[in-house]
């Protein structure tokens, strides 16, 4: 009995065995938090090359449509009185956005390395559309992980980017290209 009692209350190497515990939870910590890093500036950088392309693509004009004939004294005026259509927005040419938006990620897939992370692989178009005033684009890629745990035994994710833009045109009173209100 007496040796059982003394071996339950020394307490010589217990310091040792906590200072290391929490030495490892803090090194795996750490590690964790740089991997959740990497994985955030790689979405980061995914998600401005999709608003790019996207912007890209609706700065083509679709000429017919925006020269329409549908701007006359009557339409000025109710526009003035506040009473005139509502405005759908600048209209684009699909065919020529779609391929400046696809243009733009190809580019920056395929180009110096020094433009875009090095963690980013496999990057893929999953959905692009275009309704003649927006366009809206869906990417996927891979980001590696700069720290490969042994635990989790991961070595890269997927990440994704969704962006949709238009263009609009400014309220008020222009005429000759002078803004009046």
């Amino acid at each position: 009995m007496d040796l059982k009692k003394r071996f339950f209350r020394d307490e010589r190497g217990s310091v040792s065995l906590v200072v290391i515990t929490l030495f490892l939870v803090t090194l795996m910590t750490s590690l964790i938090v740089a991997d959740l890093a990497s994985v955030a500036i790689a979405k980061r950088s995914l998600t401005q090359v999709t608003e790019a392309a996207a912007q890209r693509g609706v700065r083509n004009l679709d000429l017919n449509a925006y020269y329409s004939g549908e701007f006359d004294l009557t339409t000025m005026a109710s526009n003035l009185l506040g009473i005139g259509p509502d405005d759908p927005g600048v209209p684009i040419d699909c065919s020529k956005a779609l391929l400046d938006a696809q243009g733009v990620l190809v580019d920056w897939a395929n180009g110096d390395k020094s433009l875009r992370r090095g963690e980013i692989t496999s990057l893929n178009i999953m959905e692009i559309n275009c309704d003649g005033f927006g366009v809206q684009l869906i990417t996927e890629a891979t980001a590696k992980l700069p720290i490969i745990i042994p635990i989790f035994k991961v070595h890269s994710v997927q990440i994704s980017a969704s962006v949709s833009t238009t263009n609009t045109r400014k309220a008020g009173f222009s005429p000759f290209g002078i803004r009046i209100f």
